[in-house]
């Protein structure tokens, strides 16, 4: 396994009396193995010292021009992961409509993730749907539909991991009002609205 090479590398290190960075990407104790890694150092008689980062389902959004809440449209945000225990599915949220939902690590089920929404959770099929790949990289680029298109538009327009989803009308917040007033459904490039392909 991968994590047991990193471990073996930070232990290497730590015995030769070397100071040890592991580096992540991120917030480390959001899906990110953060206490997972700590309770291992622990076991190497270290007490690590985490810096915190910030977790995608927050900046992607924001660069993406989503706001995660939005006075009278959003109240609440719900981190999940794409994937369960053992490559399961998560457990659903609810629909409420002052809701939004942030899944990471998610992009490579987003069919079946969207069809158990609407199926399972009660979303309707019109929810807006956001993804932003490449977060705050020169090739990021935002994909807006809603929940019956958004798997066909990510093909389209072949959206790959790292990627982040919004679900929810606080999608199309700043970006319908910026459109006069128009919801649409495409890709951003670049984070430019003026770039919105149909």
């Amino acid at each position: 396994m991968f994590f047991d090479k990193i471990y073996k590398w930070c232990k290497e290190g730590l015995d030769a009396g070397k100071h040890v960075i592991r580096l992540k990407i991120g917030d480390p104790f959001v899906f990110g193995r953060g206490g997972e890694e700590v309770l291992k150092f622990r076991e190497f008689g270290v007490e690590p010292k985490v810096i915190p980062g910030v977790s995608a389902a927050f900046s992607a959004p924001l660069l993406g021009s989503i706001p995660v809440t939005h006075r009278g449209v959003s109240n609440q945000v719900v981190m999940c992961t794409g994937y369960g225990r053992n490559g399961t599915s998560p457990d659903l949220i609810k629909y409420h409509k002052e809701q939004t939902i942030v899944f990471l690590m998610a992009v490579g089920r987003l069919r079946e993730l969207c069809e158990r929404l609407i199926n399972m959770a009660g979303y309707p099929s019109n929810t807006p749907v956001g993804i932003i790949q490449d977060a705050g990289c020169p090739t990021q680029r935002t994909v807006v539909g809603n929940m019956e298109t958004i798997s066909d538009l990510a093909e389209k327009y072949n959206i790959q991991a790292p990627s982040t989803i919004v679900v929810g009308e606080v999608v199309n917040v700043l970006l319908h009002e910026s459109l006069s007033g128009e919801q649409f459904h495409g890709q951003i490039q670049n984070m430019t609205i003026s770039e919105v392909e149909t």
